[in-house]
């Protein structure tokens, strides 16, 4: 058996040798933008929840107020139907008050439909969700099931 020598085409040997040489200069590569990430999956409650929480814009001169919804996510992470709401504690003068009620629908509507993985789509759609948006200041909450409440960040 012979040991024959690699061929290498010339274009390679030359680029080898200008490399060690140190005569090649860097070229500009352009790189493709890519698009925005997709944000990923909510597979989990606390997923969910910050989720809702990065849609939330919290109005000034609203501190004290809060709405609540009750409303369903199919499993496929889209509404079910209209959110209700089930309770309402607007503070402020009366542009204030109709700024937070028009933020908290906001919510939902720049958030969903979401993403979500199939196994969590499937106790999403099994779940009634009651999401709560409030404009106090936060307090411990235990939030690993369907009744979520958001505070009004600091």
């Amino acid at each position: 058996m012979s040991i024959r020598p690699v061929r290498r085409p010339i274009f390679t040997r030359r680029l080898v040798a200008a490399l060690l040489a140190g005569s090649c200069s860097a070229m500009p590569i352009s790189v493709p933008a890519q698009p925005n990430a997709a944000p990923s999956a909510v597979n989990n409650w606390a997923d969910l929840r910050a989720r809702l929480a990065s849609c939330w814009s919290v109005p000034p001169d609203t501190k004290g107020s809060l709405i609540a919804f009750r409303f369903g996510i199919g499993k496929t992470g889209s509404l079910r139907g209209a959110p209700l709401v089930t309770a309402r504690r607007l503070e402020g003068d009366r542009d204030a008050r109709k700024h937070y009620e028009d933020a908290a629908m906001d919510v939902l509507s720049r958030c969903f439909p979401i993403t979500v993985t199939p196994s969590f789509g499937a106790i999403l759609g099994e779940s009634p969700v009651r999401l709560r948006l409030v404009n106090t200041p936060p307090t411990a909450a235990y939030q690993l099931n369907s009744n979520i409440t958001i505070f009004a960040p600091p």
